[in-house]
């Protein structure tokens, strides 16, 4: 096995290091591959950088072929959509409502009919989850016993 010895000079005492041939072989290795990944790092920049040039002239052409009246530009939602999606980004959104009916049975064990249609009154539970939801009224009908 061949060593080799290297001296830092006075900056740390004089301090020797020694590696073996295999680690030097080892240290060359990665600088190669430190090189190489630098070198893809490169070609990575000059991408980025024609996809931001590219970016950049569809949202010119974008606003230079718009409608343009006393220095307001005038633009469809679905216009506008259009290009965020041909540049990636996520498209407009709205907000939407209406109203709803929900149809169903339940069964509780409550002393008479009052206290089942107050149980289910107050114990009725309505979860969404992609948006926000409010109930406005909550009615029953048709409380039997034994159902």
């Amino acid at each position: 096995m061949n060593t080799i010895t290297i001296s830092d000079g006075e900056s740390h005492n004089g301090a020797m290091i020694t590696y073996t041939d295999h680690e030097i072989a080892r240290m060359i290795a990665e600088l190669k591959e430190w090189k190489e990944r630098s070198a893809n790092l490169g070609d990575s920049n000059i991408n980025l950088n024609k996809d931001i040039r590219t970016l950049r002239e569809q949202v010119r052409d974008f606003f230079s072929e718009g409608e343009w009246n006393d220095n307001e530009f005038s633009a469809s939602k679905s216009d506008i959509n259009e290009l965020l999606e041909s540049i990636g980004a996520n498209r407009l959104t709205s907000q939407y409502g209406g109203s709803f009916t929900i149809t169903g049975t339940f069964q509780v064990e409550a002393e008479d009919e009052d206290d089942a249609e107050s149980k289910f009154s107050e114990g009725v539970n309505v979860d969404f989850y992609d948006g926000d939801i409010t109930v406005d009224q909550v009615e029953t009908n048709d409380i039997d016993e034994d159902y």
